[in-house]
């Protein structure tokens, strides 16, 4: 998300990027290494820089990770979000905490964002839990659920499903993808487009961010061989059953985007649309 949110800034925007980690900014962006649990270095940098809005997504996002060690995903989760969410009723910040669409637990798509939350998963509850902190406590926020997304990738950071396919089908090797859980994919771009219109117009509540097609795993493997020019008969469909995962998945969390649509004016990509952009866009 962080490089689609650069990627896309406007000219007159000045961002500051924290990250626990060795970063390297796409862009105009200053870069700090912070931790979000240090809740004193984060007073400093706010008192520094007087931010007029954050867009918080720091977390362990491993769903598995997170069902294996609950303990400390909640810990670095919501503390995390605790320390930024006081900072910025604090310091008069606007805030976008962003959530996930592993909210829903895949039983009633498409959710709109008047859907009941109802996570299956600890990754899903403990993102609920910080929801709920952002709201409470904050008047001037925004939620903000990206589902599935892709981009292309900065080399220190994981891959993300479409660039872990083309690398993988590029090298011939047989890939497996399961047929029976539905997303409508999200590009990185447009995730952070949707995320500067939030920050332009300020929308109370929560805005789902989503692609405009809804599409099991398989068939957008299948679309992504498409677009690249890579060997669709090396991608072999499978159930869910197939992978001894830790965590439940939920099967369909699809989204609504009414609000991305009609409150911020921008219209969801078709996922070839997308794909054909970052095919362009590949970094050489």
């Amino acid at each position: 998300m962080g490089k689609g949110i650069e990627e896309t800034a406007p000219t007159h925007a000045s961002t500051i990027i924290t990250h626990l980690h060795e970063y390297t900014p796409a862009g105009r962006s200053k870069y700090i290494t912070a931790d979000v649990l240090d809740k004193a270095a984060m007073r400093s940098i706010f008192e520094k820089y007087r931010f007029d809005a954050v867009v918080h997504c720091a977390g362990i996002a491993n769903v598995d990770v997170v069902e294996r060690n609950q303990s400390e995903s909640e810990t670095a989760t919501i503390a995390g979000t605790k320390n930024i969410v006081h900072l910025c009723k604090e310091f008069s910040s606007y805030l976008i905490y962003v959530s996930t669409n592993a909210v829903f637990d895949g039983r009633n798509a498409p959710y709109g964002e008047d859907a009941p939350v109802c996570p299956i998963n600890a990754y899903g509850r403990i993102k609920t839990a910080c929801e709920k902190l952002a709201a409470t406590e904050l008047e001037n926020c925004s939620i903000a659920r990206p589902i599935l997304m892709y981009g292309w990738n900065r080399p220190e950071t994981r891959k993300n499903p479409v660039s872990w396919m083309v690398e993988t089908l590029r090298t011939g090797k047989p890939l497996k993808l399961v047929n029976d859980v539905f997303e409508n994919p999200l590009y990185n771009i447009q995730c952070g487009k949707t995320i500067w219109a939030m920050l332009e117009k300020k929308p109370k509540g929560v805005v789902h961010i989503a692609g405009k097609d809804i599409m099991n795993r398989y068939d957008f493997g299948l679309k992504v061989a498409e677009v690249f020019g890579l060997d669709k008969n090396l991608i072999i469909p499978v159930d869910s059953s197939f992978f001894p995962e830790i965590a439940p998945r939920p099967k369909n969390t699809s989204f609504i985007t009414r609000r991305m649509e009609k409150e911020l004016g921008i219209d969801p990509m078709p996922a070839e649309t997308a794909l054909k952009d970052m095919l362009k866009t590949e970094p050489r």
